[in-house]
């Protein structure tokens, strides 16, 4: 067993590989919060430890040499190995929540009316819903699961069918005062279009409808459906609306359906997550949980 004194300077081999991704002392110091003195000398430290220099220095700059690329790039494996062990440590000793991604619309309108039921099988267990109009994003570290809407091609993670709606174009009735009718569904070309997040559900509900579109139609594209919705609601524009989520508005008369016809559109509300996500037994119970309130068992 090694002395105390003969254990690798680990301290010292961080501040190297910081230095060595930086290429520069300086900035180094900066991220480190530490002086430029402080760094060069760990670097050396670990020079003298290692018996070779890591850096070649001249009066202008300091350069990795061949010892210390190889040196940095077996570091970079360590750390980043080192790193996860110890945020899956952190993670699972001390979850007591967790924390799902959700967009306004499918969080206010159908997630939110369920959560009284999620605290009472579960009640030890804290449920963050976390704002995320955008895509689907797991990088922050802190989002466990997302309901995301799209065809269930996310790259790298898993993704489980969970609520399917029938859609149909929805406007405010302040947008048809005083203008001709819509009777055919080709009269929506001449109105102003809402897309949310990109062109594709419009599209596709032209196609269904037999209106030639060419691939491509005008109007403004949306992220943020509660943006969406507010721009519908005050007469900005036609949107399409997944039925279940605007019934109140329909209902108020905020909003009209100007076709009866309703389309099941290709794309849907998916449970998104890592697929190391189910080794958490929390995760996997808010998963067999979610998928009980959507029907689907």
């Amino acid at each position: 067993m090694l002395n105390p004194s003969d254990q690798t300077p680990l301290g010292a081999v961080r501040v190297f590989a910081v230095a060595a991704r930086c290429g520069n002392f300086k900035r180094a110091a900066a991220e480190l919060g530490v002086t430029p003195t402080a760094v060069s000398s760990q670097v050396k430290s670990l020079e003298a430890y290692l018996g070779c220099q890591l850096f070649d220095r001249n009066a202008q700059s300091v350069i990795l040499n061949e010892s210390g690329r190889q040196f940095a790039e077996a570091c970079d494996t360590i750390f980043v190995r080192l790193d996860k062990a110890v945020q899956e440590v952190r993670q699972s000793a001390s979850r007591t929540s967790i924390t799902v991604g959700v967009g306004a619309l499918i969080g206010s309108q159908w997630l939110s009316k369920r959560l009284f039921s999620f605290w009472q099988r579960f009640p030890e267990t804290g449920l963050h819903l976390q704002y995320s109009p955008g895509g689907v994003e797991f990088s922050d570290g802190q989002t466990d699961m997302m309901l995301a809407w799209g065809d269930g091609r996310w790259p790298g993670l898993i993704s489980e069918p969970l609520l399917r709606f029938n859609t149909s174009p929805v406007i405010s009735p302040s947008l048809l005062a005083g203008k001709t009718n819509l009777t055919d569904p080709a009269d929506l070309l001449t109105r102003p279009l809402l897309h949310w997040k990109d062109q594709f559900d419009w599209l596709e509900w032209f196609a269904a409808m037999g209106v030639e579109t060419n691939g491509h139609l005008p109007g403004v594209v949306i992220d943020d459906s509660s943006v969406l919705l507010r721009a519908v609601l005050s007469g900005q524009g036609v949107s399409l609306g997944l039925l279940p989520l605007v019934q109140n508005e329909l209902h108020s008369g905020q909003l009209i359906r100007p076709f009866s016809d309703e389309f099941t559109p290709s794309r849907s509300y998916h449970l998104v997550y890592p697929p190391d996500a189910m080794d958490q037994p929390q995760l996997k119970a808010f998963r067999n949980w979610i998928i009980d309130e959507a029907g689907l068992k």
